[in-house]
């Protein structure tokens, strides 16, 4: 058939910020939301508030993270002192690196991009799952930061779990997804599995048509209600944790006693890069927080006075250039700096990102594993694009090359909240559970949701980022913070797996460099080049012609809504500007921003 010229319609998505003189929330659910506000409007701060959002998060995103799964958490202090609460993911102290046994007939497991394991043995099941830190870390954030009775802060996620959520079609789709892994365990059965089928949902109209099933979790609620009682020491060593060890020793997973009372949460001062005449704070952990401060170094090293208009080829074309090269090194030189030599300050020097931007600017091909056969994650575990340790000011020893036969990417399934409250307190908060449902293992006796730890490690020995016992593996979230002026300015972060990156960096420079309001910021076309391909926004595609000619085949990302899309990731941010807090949330996905006046 003969082409003809056409068009078609375009929808036109927006969704308004919100502005408060009492503090502001944005957060994916909007019962989450609720809770952080109830905080605020109780006279807590910003991180009462976040940890208060946290706790509902864990009980009615299940699809999404767990409270026996990990994260990090920022805060900002309006005196301007900037610490980041660290609980990110740990390996059982009995984890090792051969311990799962590569699947070499498939290509495709059943997670976002891993390598493939025999059984998918690291992504579900109880050997999947990893030491349960999310508590530890929103415990340890309230005693050092947080003002109201961490009791108080409890009752809005025990109420949800008692009560119920409300079933969302997002849960429904998670659930078929990952149906045949789901079925195999009697715990997962019974929370994602309401009489042997998935949830029901009111996906015709709830307003008109009936409302969905409601998702109750009375043993979770009782084992909140001990830990709000008692405190975290209920689960790290107590009561609850014994009855969790118990399905653990039950299902043959790798917890011990040791794991839980060692599962200590540390308040460190964050990486921190200075960008223009803001600061850029993000954790210390293997996380997505140095490859986002690299990108933003490189950037500057492209253009140390004045970036492009970015809607211009050439901001597109530095962009996803300066994102290759970024996450070539992340996939060789990152991994647990406690175990293995890890080259952080020569990543983010600015001798290193001069190197890399004159190689950019000379044409030179940015790093790629096409023609390989493998994915880069895969291919750059043993192919390092350039020598950061030449640059590396820190001291470390430079450790031996790194030669694994393939390498993991870590799944998604993620939240992120961003609270500003009323004096400026700001804090940005992202967990997870891993994977989508985690490790799709609900302890019965607790109902906590294992998380799925292990499949963000290198399944096989020899690399940065392989598996050892109580070893951090490199995930791919990265809350930041930003500073101006000496003082908390934006909260931000997002869910979508490594996605998550490219979504953030872009981001802030909407923010500093073309000076968006926090709606208009999370508003623009995005792109990710955490592949070896360039996505793009379809409000970007009249540039993909000239694209293909320098990169080969570009993804156009369609942007009708769809409340759970991930191809871009779902950011959301709080700002404190002028005496007043603000907050925005993706407009592409199901999200709530709320402020309080």
């Amino acid at each position: 058939m003969a082409s003809v010229a056409c068009s078609k319609s375009a929808q036109i998505i927006t969704r308004t910020e919100v502005v408060g003189a009492g503090g502001v929330v944005a957060a994916a659910r909007e019962a989450t939301v609720r809770a952080a506000v109830h905080a605020l409007e109780q006279g807590g701060n910003a991180v009462d508030a976040a940890v208060s959002a946290a706790l509902v998060a864990g009980v009615i995103e299940p699809m999404e993270t767990t409270l026996a799964g990990s994260g990090f958490l920022l805060v900002g202090l309006p005196t301007g002192e900037v610490s980041s609460v660290e609980f990110g993911p740990r390996a059982p102290r009995a984890a090792a690196p051969d311990m799962f046994t590569i699947d070499r007939t498939r290509d495709i497991d059943r997670g976002l991009g891993i390598s493939v394991v025999v059984g998918d043995e690291n992504v579900q099941g109880i050997r999947a799952a990893g030491v349960p830190m999310t508590l530890a870390g929103l415990a340890a954030a309230h005693e050092r930061f947080g003002m109201l009775p961490w009791s108080a802060l409890c009752r809005p996620a025990i109420q949800a779990a008692a009560d119920g959520f409300s079933a969302s079609p997002y849960l429904a789709l998670e659930v078929l997804a990952n149906i045949e892994a789901i079925r195999l365990d009697e715990g997962a059965r019974r929370l994602f599995l309401p009489g042997g089928s998935p949830p029901s949902i009111a996906h015709l109209g709830q307003a008109s048509l009936g409302t969905s099933c409601l998702v109750r979790q009375g043993a979770l609620a009782r084992s909140l209600e001990r830990i709000a009682a008692e405190g975290v020491g209920a689960f790290y060593g107590g009561g609850v944790g014994r009855l969790l060890l118990e399905t653990h020793r039950d299902l043959g997973g790798l917890l011990s006693h040791e794991d839980l009372v060692g599962a200590k949460a540390v308040v460190v001062p964050p990486h921190s890069l200075d960008f223009r005449d803001y600061q850029v704070h993000a954790p210390r952990a293997p996380c997505g927080g140095v490859t986002e401060l690299q990108i933003l170094q490189l950037w500057l090293a492209l253009f140390p006075d004045k970036a492009p208009d970015r809607n211009e080829m050439e901001h597109v074309s530095m962009l996803a250039q300066a994102s290759w090269h970024a996450f070539a090194d992340r996939y060789h030189w990152l991994g647990d700096p406690d175990f293995v030599s890890v080259p952080t300050s020569g990543l983010l020097s600015d001798g290193y990102a001069r190197k890399v931007a004159g190689l950019i600017r000379s044409g030179e091909a940015p790093p790629r594993s096409l023609g390989t056969g493998q994915a880069p994650w895969n291919y750059f575990s043993r192919e390092a694009a350039h020598d950061p340790w030449t640059y590396e000011a820190s001291g470390a020893a430079r450790g031996a090359p790194w030669r694994p036969a393939g390498a993991t990417e870590p799944p998604s399934g993620t939240t992120h909240i961003s609270v500003t409250d009323r004096n400026g307190m700001s804090v940005s908060l992202t967990h997870t559970a891993a994977n989508h449902c985690g490790a799709k293992v609900v302890c019965p006796r607790t109902g906590f949701l294992l998380d799925a730890t292990m499949g963000w490690f290198n399944a096989l020995p020899g690399a940065a980022n392989s598996i050892a016992g109580g070893k951090r593996p490199l995930a791919n979230m990265g809350p930041v913070l930003l500073s101006r002026a000496g003082k908390p300015y934006a909260a931000l972060g997002a869910p979508g797996g490594r996605r998550i990156i490219d979504a953030v960096v872009q981001v802030i420079l909407n923010l500093v460099e073309h000076g968006m309001s926090p709606a208009e910021a999370l508003l623009a076309p995005r792109i990710d080049t955490s592949g070896n391909g360039l996505l793009m926004s379809e409000r970007l595609q009249s540039m993909a012609p000239e694209l293909e000619t320098l990169f080969g085949p570009v993804g156009i990302v369609g942007e009708q809504h769809q409340g759970y899309g991930y191809e871009l990731a779902r950011p959301n941010l709080s700002l404190f500007r002028d005496g007043r807090a603000y907050a925005a949330a993706d407009p592409f996905s199901e999200a709530y921003a709320w402020a309080l006046n």
